[in-house]
C-alpha cells in the first residue's frame, strides 16, 4: 500500500492549533498562493475530527465550502467522534452549528458556503432539521441566500403508503453577513440558453425614441433621437439626440443583445497580475500605485454615415393607449420588465459604459485627497452639498447595505481640478452610451432558478452516502473563483475533493473515518498530502 502512494506526503499534528512560525508558512504555502502552476488540482486530507482539524487551517483562505454532513439517525459508522447519532436532532443541530463556527473563520470575506442535508421523520411526523440548522446557521453570522432544491428524478422507490414520497433535498446557500453585498457568485457558469425568444428590433426603429439622462445630479434629462449613424472606421453605432434644452449631441449606442455595461479587466503596473473581479482586490492589496483598465478603442464620433429610416411613422412607443392591469395601480407594477414596456414604452437611457470596482476608485480617490491635504467637508462645501462627497471616499459593506458611491461624470471632473488627479480612471469612470429599455432575456443565458434536477449516480467504490458529481460541479463552478480553494469538513468518498480537481481548483478535506482515506485515494488522483489530527 505504501508503494501505490509513495508520493503522498504524510505527518502527524497533534497540536489543536499550527501556531509555530514554521507550520503557519507551510499553510499558507498550500492553500494561499494562486500563480503556481503545480498546486492547482492539489488535494489536502485530514484524518480526525473535524473541529480540531478545521484548527489548524489559518483564517479566511476558503473560498468555498461545499459540504453535505451525515443525516441524525441515518447511519451509524461506529466511531465514538461522530456527528448524527445523537439522542435528540436538537444536540445534532447545535453539534453541526460548532463546526460551522469555525467553516466561517476559515471562510473568505467573499467565500460561499454551500450545505445539503436531508429530512428526517420521527414518530411518523416530519422533522424539519435543515430549516432549523439553517436559521441556526443565520444566528453565528451566516446570511441566507437561497434554499436550492434538488430534485431527484431518479429517486429510490418506497412502500410508503400513507404519506408522498420524499424526492427532494434542500441545498442552502450561505455568505457572511458582513459580506452578503460583495460576495464571489459567478451565475454566467450555470446560465441555461434561451431558444424562444429573440430581440429583432432594427436599428432605424429607435428614430423618434425618448431618451433619459440620468447621471445628472438631482434630475433626469429627456430627449428625442433624431438621427442614427454607423461609424465608418471602428462599426459603432451613434444617435443624434436632441435635448430638451435644443442641444445636440453624439452618443454611442450599446448592441441591443449584449449586457448594458461592458466588462472591463484592470493590470497591475507592478505586478503584471491581471484583476478581473472586485473581489480579486483582497489577494491583491500588496502592491503601490493603482491598476490600469484595459478599455477597448475609443469610439470615434467622426467619418459617419447615416442610417436612413424605411418606416413611415418611425419612433412610435407611445403607451397611451395601453388599457391592462397596471393602468389603474402603476405602482404594483414591481421590477416587471413587461409591465415597465406596457406602461411606458421603448426608450433609451444614458448609462456608464463599464462596470466599476468602486474600492478601486475610493482608494484611488483617498491617495488624491490625502496628497492635496484637503477633507470631505471642504470638499463638499466647494460642490455645494451636503454628506455628499463622502461616499466617493468609502468601500465599506455594510449588513445595512453598500455606502461608498461612484461620481457621476460631471462630479468627476470637478473633482479633478481639485484634487489634481491624473487621467489613468477618466474614461473607465465618464464614458457612457446608450442603452434600450425593453423587454429581453440576459444575453448570458437564463438564470437557473432555485430548482436543480440531478439525478442520483451510483457509487463503485461503495460508500453509502454520496451525492452526485453534478451536484457538486455546479456549486464549485458558481462559487469558487478559478484559482480559487474548496473546502468539504464532512468528505466521505471525497466527491467534493474530486469534483474540484477536475475543475482545477485546490481543496481541503476532512474526514473522521481513516477507512475512508483509501476510497478518497482511488477517486481523486491528486492527493498531495494526509495529515493525521490526534
Amino acid at each position: 500500500m505504501k508503494k501505490k502512494y509513495k508520493k503522498i506526503k504524510e505527518r502527524l499534528q497533534i497540536k489543536q492549533k499550527s501556531n509555530t512560525v514554521r507550520e503557519q508558512l507551510i499553510l499558507e504555502k498550500t492553500y494561499i498562493q494562486k500563480n503556481n502552476k503545480y498546486l492547482v488540482g492539489n488535494i489536502s486530507v485530514y484524518i480526525g475530527d473535524v473541529r480540531k482539524a478545521l484548527l489548524k487551517i489559518p483564517e479566511g483562505v476558503v473560498d468555498c465550502v461545499i459540504t453535505s454532513p451525515p443525516y441524525w439517525k441515518q447511519r451509524d459508522y461506529k466511531h465514538p467522534g461522530q456527528i448524527g447519532q445523537e439522542n435528540s436532532y436538537i444536540g445534532y443541530i447545535n453539534r453541526l452549528v460548532g463546526v460551522f463556527k469555525e467553516v466561517k473563520r476559515v471562510l473568505k470575506s467573499t467565500g460561499t458556503f454551500f450545505l445539503n442535508i436531508g429530512y428526517k421523520y420521527q414518530y411518523k411526523e416530519l422533522l424539519l432539521i435543515p430549516e432549523l440548522l439553517a436559521l441556526e446557521i443565520q444566528k453565528i453570522g451566516f446570511t441566507l441566500l437561497n434554499k436550492i432544491i434538488w430534485y431527484k428524478p431518479n429517486a429510490m422507490p418506497s412502500s410508503i403508503h400513507n404519506r408522498l414520497s420524499n424526492v427532494y433535498e434542500p441545498v442552502f446557500l450561505f455568505v457572511k453577513e458582513e459580506s452578503k453585498y460583495n460576495y464571489y457568485l459567478s451565475l454566467d457558469e450555470l446560465r441555461l440558453p434561451i431558444s424562444s425568444f429573440s430581440n429583432n428590433k432594427k436599428l432605424e426603429e429607435i428614430i423618434g425614441f425618448e431618451v433619459i439622462n440620468s447621471l445628472i445630479r438631482g434630475k433626469n434629462i429627456k430627449g428625442v433621437v433624431t438621427k442614427i449613424f454607423r461609424n465608418t472606421k471602428d462599426n459603432n453605432i451613434f444617435v443624434q439626440v436632441e435635448w430638451i434644452n435644443r442641444i445636440n449631441t453624439y452618443e454611442i449606442v450599446q448592441d441591443f443583445d449584449k449586457e448594458s455595461q461592458i466588462e472591463i479587466k484592470l493590470i497591475c503596473q507592478e505586478c503584471g497580475r491581471t484583476l478581473a473581479h472586485e473581489i480579486d482586490i483582497h489577494s491583491h492589496n500588496k502592491c503601490s500605485g493603482f491598476p490600469k483598465p484595459i478599455l477597448p478603442i475609443k469610439p470615434y464620433s467622426n467619418d459617419k454615415v447615416e442610417i436612413k429610416s424605411s418606416f413611415l411613422f418611425p419612433g412610435i412607443t407611445s403607451h397611451r393607449n395601453y388599457d391592462g392591469k397596471y393602468k389603474v395601480s402603476p405602482s404594483n407594477r414591481g421590477a416587471s420588465p413587461g409591465a415597465r414596456k406596457s406602461l411606458f414604452g421603448e426608450y433609451l437611457v444614458l448609462q456608464r459604459r463599464y462596470k466599476i470596482f468602486q474600492p478601486i476608485i475610493a482608494d484611488y480617490l483617498r491617495f488624491w485627497k490625502i496628497k492635496k491635504e484637503i477633507t470631505i467637508k471642504e470638499i463638499d462645501k466647494l460642490f455645494g452639498y451636503k454628506d455628499t462627497a463622502g461616499h466617493w471616499f468609502r468601500k465599506d459593506t455594510g449588513s445595512w447595505g453598500r455606502g461608498g458611491s461612484i461620481p457621476l461624470p460631471d462630479d468627476w471632473f470637478r473633482l479633478k481640478e481639485v484634487l489634481k488627479f491624473d487621467d489613468i480612471y477618466d474614461r473607465w469612470i465618464t464614458e457612457t452610451h446608450l442603452v434600450l429599455q425593453t423587454v429581453k432575456p440576459h444575453p448570458k443565458g437564463k438564470n437557473p432558478g432555485d430548482v436543480w434536477s440531478i439525478k442520483l449516480k451510483q457509487n463503485p467504490f461503495a460508500h453509502f452516502a454520496t451525492f452526485p458529481e453534478e451536484l457538486v460541479n455546479r456549486c464549485i463552478e458558481a462559487g469558487c473563483p478559478k484559482d480559487g480553494l474548496v473546502l468539504d469538513p464532512f468528505a466521505g468518498s471525497g466527491t467534493t475533493g474530486k469534483v474540484a480537481q477536475d475543475l482545477g481548483r485546490n481543496s481541503i478535506l476532512i474526514e473522521l473515518v481513516p477507512e475512508y482515506l483509501d476510497i478518497i485515494k482511488k477517486r481523486c488522483k491528486n492527493v498531495k498530502e494526509v495529515i493525521y489530527v490526534k
